[in-house]
């Protein structure tokens, strides 16, 4: 996230300190890389921490963004490289 201040509405945060509905853009998983935040479901934004890319697919590991760097990651998916998936819009984290 950048340093800058970013106002999101009660919408956007629920009352919390997270954007826990970021707009979003739909892409190819092929094309999703570390740092991009994806929603899990919905209310629930993770961080992607890593890719793997195999032959057969695409697997992700993720964190949710308000779990700490020391928390462990987890299995977002395993998915096709064409599969659509919504990373957040630029500017939302």
């Amino acid at each position: 996230m950048s340093a800058e201040l970013h106002r999101h509405t009660a919408r956007q945060t629920l009352g919390t300190a997270y954007n826990l509905r970021p707009a979003t853009v739909s892409v190819r998983a092929g094309d999703l890389q570390p740092g991009q935040v994806v929603m899990e479901s919905d209310d629930h934004p993770a961080v992607i921490v890593s890719i793997t890319r195999l032959y057969t697919g695409i697997r992700i590991h993720a964190r949710y963004i308000w779990s700490g760097a020391t928390e462990r990651d987890w299995e977002l998916g395993f998915f096709h490289p064409d599969t659509r998936i919504s990373p957040a819009e630029d500017g939302e984290y």
